[in-house]
């Protein structure tokens, strides 16, 4: 499979350079400088476009790849036709010169464009994997770490591409109104393409998220101090539901934290880069757990039904001479600002961080907030009152691990299933070691609980941006993963919508109810198992506390 690909990145240069070989020399010539412009343009508007399709959660797997190789196809369309329009004839040239030079021009173009489709797959959700080549990525030989010591391509097309116009954006085609380079903001081009961008958790086919929505990731604190007598940056990492694997659970490898350092110059060093060598996150029964990046299997992941995550990354800072910190932290797409660091920090400051704030103790709730019920906050994986089956499934729904509902949206009949067991749909999936828990939010006295401002006002003070979420006896807090809808009049549906990431948090991406409350609405969460549901609140808002052990699947 290796020497299939390498055997067809040839044969596209090879087809390219013929063409233009035939074509003659000013239409190669002309074709390579619309190639090279294409290509900065392109390269020029990488992030922002892409920045724009991240925008679109059904967008977010591929908007790395489609921001570049989209505009650099429409980018060499205009250009093409604008050359032949300005010159629409060939020069004599002899037929020997006209093949071949037109021959070496096409192929440099061929070189070019073949690169930068390699670095667009390459920056699209995929495996590690293109027909049999990885490149770089974390190898049992690099004990785990990165290993960008690799050539897997006979004819390195994409390095080519990448140091070329890394070379323009510091020379010819260097920004006129700002600093930033595609050298200095892209290090490692060609790695990351080839294949540290797509290096993550792989399981039964099934590959975790590549790159992350905007506003997912943040610093919340970085400092440098000495860790095992070795210099080090220890960085703290906050993660949103928008960096999780479908909303199921977290699954980041050390290939896709880097920090970046000193822009590249023309006669001083590269740009310092450094992946983490050690991370610590939450344990499931409380506290912090410290862990190495020292195998292929060993991943960021997060206790079950973790949502949102609190990490620590500690880096070498060797690639970073003192006094000229890191400049960012790029993460699964994003470019996340290195924050100011005054000073060298103690190790009563590294552990501090290390450890974590969380102590695994129930949050204080006022004790004016309301009891809520046990009819209205239950552990319920299944589609009752609706029933379903495979062969009925609406096609926008989806199943896994035995016809249970996995994502999707879709209405549903009421009552229970006749037909054959094997295509009855179980109910709703939820992860290992979590359980489907059913909060009712209905309108009208149909809930103990108010998130409509009827009989309380905790809407109104949490205000319209609020989350709703279940706090468990960690302070651990869980979203919901969507909602059932439930009507009691006409045609007696149930409506059942699942979106695993972070679009069921606020009150306006739920159904809109009558206050005469003729219809009941579920929002559905999946908590950790083991754990007890002690509150629900709505932002910095308590609505109600709760006494809900999630007990394990039998």
């Amino acid at each position: 499979m290796e020497a299939i690909f390498n055997i067809l990145v040839i044969a596209f240069i090879g087809l390219i350079a013929y063409w233009w070989a035939n074509q003659g020399i000013l239409s190669a010539l002309l074709h390579l400088i619309c190639v090279i412009a294409a290509g900065t343009l392109a390269f020029a508007g990488w992030e922002p476009v892409s920045h724009l399709l991240l925008g679109v959660p059904s967008m977010v797997p591929y908007a790395w790849g489609i921001g570049l190789l989209f505009p650099f196809a429409i980018y060499l369309v205009i250009l093409r036709t604008i050359a032949d329009k300005l010159a629409p004839d060939n020069l004599n040239f002899p037929h020997v010169a006209q093949l071949g030079i037109g021959g070496v021009l096409g192929a440099v173009a061929g070189v070019l464009t073949v690169g930068i489709a390699i670095i667009g797959v390459g920056h699209t959700h995929s495996s590690n994997e293109i027909l049999g080549i990885v490149g770089a990525a974390r190898t049992s030989q690099s004990k785990g770490q990165p290993n960008t010591n690799v050539q897997p391509f006979w004819v390195p097309a994409h390095v080519i591409t990448a140091r070329t116009f890394e070379f323009l954006s510091t020379g010819a085609l260097r920004p006129t109104l700002s600093t930033p380079t595609l050298a200095s903001e892209q290090p490692y081009l060609d790695k990351m393409a080839v294949g540290l961008f797509r290096d993550s958790y792989l399981k039964d086919g099934r590959i975790a998220r590549v790159s992350a929505a905007p506003g997912s990731i943040r610093i919340d604190q970085a400092i440098r101090s000495t860790v095992n007598n070795l210099s080090a940056y220890i960085v703290k990492v906050h993660l949103e539901p928008g960096a999780t694997t479908s909303g199921v659970g977290f699954a980041i490898s050390a290939s896709q934290f880097r920090l970046v350092g000193k822009p590249r110059a023309a006669s001083g060093p590269a740009s310092g880069i450094a992946f983490p060598t050690e991370w610590s996150q939450p344990l499931p029964n409380g506290g912090f757990g410290l862990f190495k990046f020292d195998d292929r299997s060993h991943y960021v992941t997060g206790p079950a039904g973790t949502q949102t995550l609190d990490i620590t990354l500690i880096f070498p800072a060797d690639a970073f001479p003192v006094g000229e910190p890191p400049r960012f932290l790029q993460t699964m797409g994003l470019r996340l600002p290195f924050p100011t660091i005054a000073q060298e920090s103690s190790p009563a400051e590294v552990m501090a961080m290390v450890a974590g704030a969380e102590l695994g103790s129930a949050p204080e709730i006022p004790s004016d907030v309301p009891e809520i019920s046990g009819v209205d906050l239950a552990t319920n994986d299944s589609l009752m009152p609706a029933s379903a089956d495979t062969n009925s499934l609406p096609s926008s729904m989806s199943v896994k691990d035995g016809n249970w509902l996995f994502e999707g949206t879709g209405d549903f009949e009421q009552g229970g299933f006749k037909g054959n067991k094997n295509v009855v749909v179980k109910g709703i999936w939820s992860p290992v070691a979590t359980r489907v828990v059913r909060l009712n939010i209905s309108r009208g006295g149909g809930s103990t609980i108010d998130l409509w401002n009827d009989r309380s006002k905790v809407a109104e003070k949490a205000g319209p941006t609020a989350k709703l979420v279940l706090v468990d006896d960690l302070g651990r807090t869980y979203f919901p993963i969507g909602f059932m809808h439930i009507t009691k009049t006409g045609d007696r549906r149930v409506s059942i919508a699942l979106e695993r990431g972070s679009k069921y948090t606020t009150l306006d991406q739920f159904p809109s109810l009558s206050s005469a409350g003729t219809d009941t609405l579920y929002a559905l969460f999946t908590p950790a198992a083991g754990r007890r549901i002690v509150g629900i609140k709505l932002g910095d808002e308590w609505v109600a506390r709760s006494d809900l052990l999630i007990e394990e699947r039998k």
